[in-house]
Formats: C-alpha cells, sequence, structure tokens
C-alpha cells in the first residue's frame, strides 16, 4: 500500500471516531509511531479504544486537531 493511501486510512479512522463522539484520551509518541487512545461513554466494559498512527502527515493530522480543538 503507498504511503498516501495508508495516510488516508488513519485519517479516515481518526474522523470516523470524532465523528462518533470518542475524545482523546491520552497520546504516546514512540519511534513505532503515536498511539491515540479513545474514550467514550458508549464503551460499556472497555476503558478505551487505540489506533497506531505510523504515517507522519497522520501524526501532524492529529496534532492540528488537537491544536484546532
Amino acid at each position: 500500500m503507498s504511503e498516501y493511501l495508508e495516510f488516508v486510512e488513519e485519517k479516515n479512522k481518526i474522523e470516523r471516531y470524532f465523528e462518533e463522539g470518542y475524545e482523546i484520551h491520552s497520546i504516546t509518541e514512540n519511534f513505532s509511531g503515536t498511539l491515540i487512545e479513545f474514550t467514550s461513554p458508549k464503551l460499556e466494559g472497555k476503558d478505551f479504544i487505540q489506533i497506531l498512527l505510523v504515517t507522519p502527515e497522520a501524526r501532524k493530522y492529529i496534532a492540528t486537531k488537537l491544536m484546532v480543538s
């Protein structure tokens, strides 16, 4: 998969969680990527949902989303 398509996939995941009412619980950066933990009252019995962003563009995108909100 091209890096651009991988970015689009990661961006769509981020957007879907925000549209469904999830909020960011935490963000952890490491050499593998950026681990985002989303939380929501809908998560009965689960603490959070995690996604790993590996493309630089997706990592910049989530940082921009945080600054805007």
